[in-house]
């Protein structure tokens, strides 16, 4: 029989082992004590295994809310606990309610954090994982062994179909691999699923037939799950190349029906995740969370940004872009998408701290807010993955879209 172990970091007022304990029959049994024999038997290849118990320190604060009054000693702690696939099987729902539900009521935690799952065979052949992934989309998009570079559509809301088509179209002249809905634009009735698919589709059409260059745009299709495979078929009918998916908001379980149904690449954005990935005394880590995205069917993953506008520390993306690439059997690997505040000046130091080719480097405001317009923006993220090739700094580089854009950004970033 498989399990599977997850590794928690725990604050509790109790001794570790019996909070342990305690975790270990919540998430598995529903009671460790007062079981007669017979029971206890035909229960036990249901019931959680504690593997580790490590002491790491003490403090005096409690980092999450409780009823239990100040004053009490707190002991932090590492925990693995082991549990039965047969719990579960392959559906995502329960897995994560088992690995990550009630524990996080306990009054006696004032810190839980779920760190790590070692992932087995047993339970990863329930998934298929991304049905295009890093080298499917770069398939689609004919672009080898270099970066993708793509573009968030600014300003987020409030623009018509024919307004993004616009923009769109711009960007693609430029050179643009891949464009996107904001994750704030859905379905809307000043702007449907079917209104822009129709005129972003044409619209890059065009900037093909002038450039013979491919872009894919995403669109967001986020919604409820009766509507959701309908809207998937409406980006297909009309010739879109890709689908966004806001992962926690619409839900796991809904990602990986997608991901099994779906004839595009699906980009996979993390908003609202991010509420129970921030802080280390409660949720997940952020490299788990893009590990279940994968598992699921996430083709290109939203990892954060090297050096960016956002909360984590550059060593956490890499953990993120690692989860999207590292070996997990059958798994296809995701493409990693390095976003939130980048512009051209931040290719240097991306290219450098990953280390590879294999990401999606997607700007926004490093596009859109260029002083001489998103064609413009995009050219100078283009020029400046041709000055790196060349060897030549950003600053010395003959073209007068990227001089521009370091004049107003700010410094480029090697």
């Amino acid at each position: 029989m498989s399990y599977i172990d997850v590794e928690y970091y725990i604050e509790t007022i109790k001794h570790p082992e019996e909070i342990a304990e305690k975790m270990a029959g919540i998430q598995s049994i529903g009671i460790q004590k007062n079981i007669n024999k017979k029971v206890r038997k035909k229960l036990e290849k249901y019931s959680a295994i504690i593997k580790k118990i490590k002491l790491t320190g003490y403090k005096n604060k409690y980092e999450l809310p409780t009823r239990v009054k100040n004053g009490k000693r707190v002991n932090c702690a590492s925990v693995i606990l082991s549990f039965p696939v047969r719990n579960f099987g392959g559906n995502i729902a329960q897995f994560l309610t088992t690995v990550a539900g009630e524990i996080f009521d306990l009054k006696e935690l004032t810190a839980l954090k779920v760190l790590d799952i070692k992932f087995t065979l047993d339970f990863i052949k329930f998934f298929k994982g991304p049905k295009f992934g890093l080298e499917g989309t770069r398939d689609i998009i004919n672009a080898k062994r270099r970066p993708l570079f793509g573009a968030i559509i600014k300003p987020c809301v409030g623009l018509t179909a024919k307004e993004i088509a616009e923009l769109a179209f711009n960007v693609a002249l430029a050179g643009a691999d891949f464009i996107k809905d904001d994750e704030l634009l859905g379905d809307v009735s000043y702007n449907t699923i079917k209104q822009r698919a129709k005129a972003v589709s044409s619209g890059l059409k065009k900037a093909y037939e002038k450039t013979g260059k491919i872009t894919m745009y995403a669109f967001n299709i986020t919604d409820y799950p009766d509507k959701i495979f309908l809207l998937h078929d409406t980006v297909k009918k009309y010739g879109g190349k890709a689908i966004m998916y806001n992962v926690l908001a619409g839900g796991f379980p809904l990602l990986k029906k997608l991901a099994e149904y779906t004839e595009l690449p699906i980009h996979c954005h993390r908003d609202f995740s991010v509420a129970i990935l921030r802080s280390e005394y409660i949720g997940l880590t952020s490299n788990l969370f893009t590990k279940l995205v994968r598992i699921c069917g996430g083709d290109m993953i939203q990892c954060g940004g090297i050096e960016s506008s956002l909360y984590e520390k550059d060593e956490e993306v890499l953990k993120n872009f690692s989860a999207c690439t590292e070996k997990l059997w059958h798994i296809k690997k995701a493409l990693p998408v390095s976003s939130g505040g980048e512009w051209a000046g931040k290719l240097p130091v991306n290219l450098r701290k990953i280390k590879n080719s294999d990401f999606l480097f997607l700007c926004g405001s490093g596009i859109f807010d260029h002083p001489d317009g998103p064609f413009a923006g995009m050219k100078s993220i283009i020029s400046a993955y041709r000055a790196i090739k060349k060897g030549i700094k950003l600053e010395n580089f003959d073209c007068n879209a990227l001089k521009k854009a370091i004049e107003y950004f700010g410094e480029v970033i090697y």
